[in-house]
């Protein structure tokens, strides 16, 4: 990632901390409404997991700049979601719905370059999520 393309990243996860658990409303909505399929990996109840999921996306979000910090960071997480019986191409389910439930979160601050760099973000979040998987 660019120094660019980070701090797009880091203005869009300040613009949304307030409104975090809202975006992850809006992320499990839409992942379970294109992907029903993924429904049963998650708790009935999802209170925990919409705090857990708006947590780690900040905490990785904001350890960008820090590569050491992010890289175990993401490798913790990735062992967790292995162990919970993520596969590789849930990761790419899961890039749509995120990417799209952000633009939407933005609003008309969302552009063509936060898109890039989010896109990016993720897919660094995914490939050191599944480097060091046990």
């Amino acid at each position: 990632m660019t120094p660019e393309q980070v701090g797009l990243v880091l203005e869009g996860i300040e613009r949304m901390r307030p409104r975090l658990s809202q975006v992850a409303d809006a992320f499990y909505a839409e992942l379970f409404d294109r992907h029903p399929d993924l429904r049963p990996m998650f708790p009935a109840d999802l209170t925990r997991q919409r705090a857990k999921f708006a947590g780690e996306l900040h905490a990785l979000v904001v350890a960008l700049p820090d590569l050491p910090a992010f890289l175990d960071s993401a490798a913790r997480l990735g062992n967790r979601h292995a162990g919970y019986g993520v596969r590789v191409a849930h990761y790419n389910q899961v890039r749509t719905v995120l990417i799209t439930t952000i633009a939407a979160e933005m609003g008309s601050a969302w552009t063509e370059q936060h898109e890039h760099a989010w896109t990016v973000a993720y897919d660094m979040i995914t490939e050191a999520m599944l480097l060091n998987r046990r």
